[in-house]
């Protein structure tokens, strides 16, 4: 057995060794999110309903900004336990230039799905087994986009990342087409 395999592997998290960000930080990130949230639920209550409550265009939305907010909540009560606790971020602990680089680049890999989807819209028509599906950009933009933001995190076989990200893009395409029967982005 080679040294490499005598290794005993543990996942550490998605950062290893990133730890809490600072109390203050915590909080405020939290007080921003909570007002994201309210203004998401806001705006999905105030778009209007064709037919029952179960085809409001603003049913997953409310379910979303809700769930935002109860995450927001969590955040703002565990930062500030940890602050009344006197746990202050450390400033030797600062974000590096290599933080700062990823977090550019994955804020430009965004703006350029969006982009890819508002200036690459198609829609592809077809049937399998007689169910009617439609392909539009969505589905290749977004297996593209997630693939490259799972490989700046996680520099597994690439193979690995671009399955997870197709299958999670189907699943998505199908569940918003087949299920709440809501057309996706790129096809319009």
């Amino acid at each position: 057995m080679s040294n490499t395999d005598a290794r005993k592997i543990e996942f550490e998290g998605e950062e290893a060794g990133a730890g809490f960000a600072s109390p203050g930080l915590d909080l405020f990130a939290a007080g921003f999110l909570l007002v994201l949230s309210m203004v998401v639920i806001g705006a999905s209550i105030a778009l209007p309903v064709p037919g029952d409550w179960t085809t409001a265009p603003g049913l997953l939305p409310l379910l979303t900004g809700a769930s935002l907010g109860v995450m927001a909540i969590l955040l703002g009560v565990s930062a500030w336990n940890r602050r009344r606790a006197g746990m202050v971020g450390d400033p030797a602990e600062a974000r590096s230039g290599a933080d700062d680089k990823r977090a550019a680049l994955l804020a430009g890999t965004i703006a350029i799905y969006i982009a890819a989807l508002q200036f690459l819209a198609f829609q592809v028509f077809f049937s399998v087994l007689g169910a009617p599906f439609v392909l539009s950009a969505f589905e290749p933009v977004t297996t593209i986009a997630l693939a490259a933001i799972i490989h700046m995190s996680w520099r597994g076989p690439l193979w690995i990342t671009v399955l997870i990200s197709a299958s999670w893009t189907l699943t998505l395409s199908l569940v918003f087409q087949k299920v709440f029967s809501i057309p996706l982005p790129g096809g319009f």
